[in-house]
């Protein structure tokens, strides 16, 4: 071989050993103990763990460039079986003694409703010791199955099990850490797919001012808090194709009616439980972030951008510009026991489209957005009760644009003012309602009490009480072209051509053949 050919040689064997860095090794890893923790840590920049089935019943930290991939039926799993040795405590509850607190208690792998003793210490129907013996006062233990408590005066947990049943004959598991099953701290570029998550306190939690994260195609069969959190700054992550349920022991798909019963599984979570359970929370994240196609089916709260720290405009925001730039489209939402998606903080340049929510108890809710603009556009809100869209909290100061939304049944109007700071003049003035199509028999806006005439823009929205297969031709070129509605620009979802006659049709669809 010449020198000019060695030369070549050696350059190529250096370009295909960087390509191989590059792209880093695959290691294959199944379950053990710290298997997977000891995975990551041996690993370096730009590795692939490949899961192999089973259950990993670890909490994992990555902080570098990693891709964690499931095989099938491979499981984050945060619970242990809880052996206890149980005693009568009166009226069907049952005491344990334990060293330190638990996060979390499991029936069958189901999650039962916490009572926090410090939330339920008020006289009547509702302290922790008359609901552990009777349950909610309507509803009994017909709809929340099981309640536990932990005292930790006396370092004992209190259980009432459905129809009274001994603990000694359940398949019973328990938290031992309220840690994240999986945390991604600081790192840029780590992909999470085709994983399972089951019985975490979170299951993942991005935080640290990671960015350009993937989580894909992975499911969350249950959670104690929350399923996803956007957090700590994480910037230009994307949440995209996964499956989020609460798997909790009752009842959670919110009745449709006014139904006070079924209104205290709510009531328990809010006023004497751990308050919400969010499906994905964006809370202080940074920019750029996308939830797109995820699945979320009976869980609290579905998706929420905000900070219940400044849910009032008497407190400051501590960052208007958390959350900029975030993308919450196409999702399907259905059966929360509170708001479908949640929208707050500085909400500036938020996109929120083609999204369906059906069943949600809060539908589309307005937490006191204050920046804005924010654009919400082509999304489905359908049996929603008792709200579909609503402002609470506090009056928005934000610029909002709702346009060629399309709500269906339900048992409220379209749109409400219900506002729980009563001390201010309540209103959206710089929200702007345009080419909704309202389908069902209430108006399209109705204010609670206390909450003064609305102060918006509506235009062109049409409400409507006929059969779907007639109300179409209501709604049929009955907006107004937005294709250059900001200042000779398109809204988001509008650009020039994106209706078919001589006006778009009102709703977020285009009729087929007018």
């Amino acid at each position: 071989m010449t020198a000019r050919g060695s030369t070549l040689a050696g350059l190529f064997g250096l370009v295909s050993l960087a390509a191989s860095i590059a792209s880093g090794a695959t290691i294959e890893v199944r379950p053990g103990v710290s298997a997977l923790a000891d995975a990551v840590a041996r690993a370096v920049e730009g590795d692939t763990l490949a899961l192999a089935p089973g259950i990993y019943r670890e909490h994992v930290h990555i902080d570098k460039r990693l891709t964690l991939r499931g095989q099938a039926s491979a499981v984050l799993d945060g619970s242990e079986e809880l052996r206890a040795t149980w005693s009568p405590a009166g009226d069907a509850v049952f005491s344990t003694s334990v060293k330190k607190r638990h996060y979390g208690l499991l029936v069958d792998g189901k999650f039962v409703a916490e009572v926090r003793s410090d939330r339920a210490q008020g006289k009547g129907d509702w302290h922790w010791k008359t609901l552990l013996a009777k349950g909610p006062p309507l509803s009994g233990f017909t709809q929340i199955r099981a309640l536990w408590m932990y005292d930790p005066e006396t370092n004992r947990i209190h259980a009432h099990f459905e129809n009274g049943a001994a603990p000694d004959g359940l398949a019973l598991s328990w938290l031992r850490s309220d840690a994240p099953l999986l945390t991604i701290a600081g790192a840029k570029g780590v992909v999470v797919e085709g994983l399972t998550f089951a019985h975490g306190f979170q299951a993942i939690t991005v935080t640290d001012h990671a960015a350009e994260a993937v989580v894909r195609g992975c499911k969350i069969t249950s959670y104690e808090d929350t399923g996803i959190v956007l957090t700590g700054g994480a910037a230009r992550c994307t949440i995209e194709d996964c499956e989020i349920t609460r798997g909790s022991y009752e009842d959670w798909q919110p009745s449709q009616e006014h139904d006070r019963a079924n209104y205290e599984i709510w009531r328990i979570h809010k006023d004497v439980g751990r308050y919400d359970r969010v499906g994905i929370d964006i809370v202080r994240a940074g920019a750029g972030n996308r939830i797109l196609r995820n699945h979320l089916d009976r869980v609290f709260d579905g998706i929420c951008i905000g900070d219940s720290s400044c849910e009032s405009l008497d407190k400051p925001l501590i960052d208007p510009d958390h959350g900029r730039g975030t993308e919450i489209a196409e999702n399907v939402i259905e059966n929360t026991r509170d708001s479908g998606i949640e929208l707050g903080v500085g909400c500036i340049e938020v996109n929120v489209h083609h999204n369906t929510l059906r069943r949600t108890h809060g539908g589309l809710r307005f937490k006191a957005p204050r920046i804005g603009p924010v654009f919400i556009h082509h999304n489905r809100l359908i049996d929603g009760a008792p709200f579909n869209m609503w402002f609470s909290m506090d009056a928005s100061p934000a610029e909002g644009f709702v346009y060629h939304n399309t709500i269906v049944g339900g048992h409220s109007a379209a749109l409400q003012f219900f506002s729980f700071n009563t001390h201010r003049n309540f209103g959206a003035p710089k929200w702007r309602f345009i080419n909704n199509l309202v389908l069902g028999k209430e108006p399209f806006f109705e204010r609670g009490d206390r909450t003064p005439k609305p102060d918006f823009t509506a235009e062109h929205n049409v409400v409507t009480a006929t059969i779907p297969s007639e109300s179409g031709r209501t709604a049929i070129d009955a907006g107004m072209d937005l294709s250059t509605y900001l200042g000779g620009k398109p809204l988001p979802g509008c650009e020039p051509g994106y209706f078919q006659d001589k006006a778009p049709d009102a709703g977020a669809d285009e009729q087929q053949g007018h």
